[in-house]
């Protein structure tokens, strides 16, 4: 299949046109007349998915970070960016990315999320989704019984009912959330002024992490491009959190 063939696939599942203005999307790097066979699904393009693409034989990338934000005024093939764009081109690996399109789109990840936080009646606005938890819960016993690790917690001393969840770096639309009626705010990337902000105004954080949020699209995009790529392989490439926490004593 080629990579044109592939991008017009991916615009049907999250359009284009719907990313942010400020992002960037589709075609990385790459020709679209070239023919592919192998794809890798993974969350960031780094060194390591772009090794572990060369390694299985992969010739296309499908990420969900873009590798180009900034306008590049060098392309000094020896360190970040160009030197990614090298490997890539030397290893006839073409590179896509899904970012804010795929971030707002039916099954994308704002709905993987409210899945994985057991949301219930979830409704979509635009990158946010809102829904319910049974019962009403504190803060600490809700986020206990949530599969995610490194989460981070400002407690408004509010009892967990309706939440809203925005993957990524969201905390600016809390007060949007708040407006809506929800007692606890789910993202990544909080800043301590905004958790402060947030709290004092009643709302309850919830803080997993930019990775946290957003990891949990790839397996799931996988398992949809496998379905949507037919006669292609496609594997997932998880990675790792930048971060990690270790425990004082």
């Amino acid at each position: 299949m080629q990579v044109k063939k592939v991008l017009s696939i991916l615009d049907a599942i999250a359009p284009f046109h719907t990313a942010e203005q400020w992002d960037n999307v589709g075609l990385m790097v790459g020709d679209p007349d070239q023919e592919i066979s192998t794809v890798v699904v993974a969350l960031d393009p780094s060194f390591e998915a772009i090794s572990f693409a060369r390694d299985a034989g992969a010739d296309c990338i499908i990420t969900h970070h873009p590798l180009f934000f900034e306008p590049m005024r060098c392309l000094n093939l020896q360190e970040g960016t160009a030197k990614k764009v090298s490997l890539l081109v030397k290893a006839g690996i073409s590179l896509l990315s899904m970012h804010t399109n795929l971030d707002l789109a039916p099954g994308g990840v704002a709905d993987v999320l409210a899945r994985e936080l057991g949301l219930e009646d979830v409704q979509a606005h635009g990158m946010l989704r809102t829904g319910t938890v049974r019962g009403d819960l504190a803060l600490s016993a809700w986020t206990g019984t949530l599969p995610f690790t490194n989460i981070r917690l400002c407690d408004a001393k509010r009892a967990v009912h309706h939440v809203c969840a925005c993957p990524g770096s969201g905390m600016s639309s809390w007060r949007e959330a708040l407006e809506m009626g929800c007692d606890t705010f789910v993202t990544g990337d909080v800043r301590y002024h905004a958790a402060l902000d947030a709290i004092e105004a009643g709302m309850n954080v919830i803080d997993l992490g930019h990775y946290g949020t957003e990891k949990i699209i790839v397996k799931p995009f996988m398992e949809k491009l496998h379905n949507e790529l037919q006669g292609m392989q496609v594997i997932a490439y998880e990675g790792g959190d930048v971060f990690t926490s270790i425990e004082g004593e």
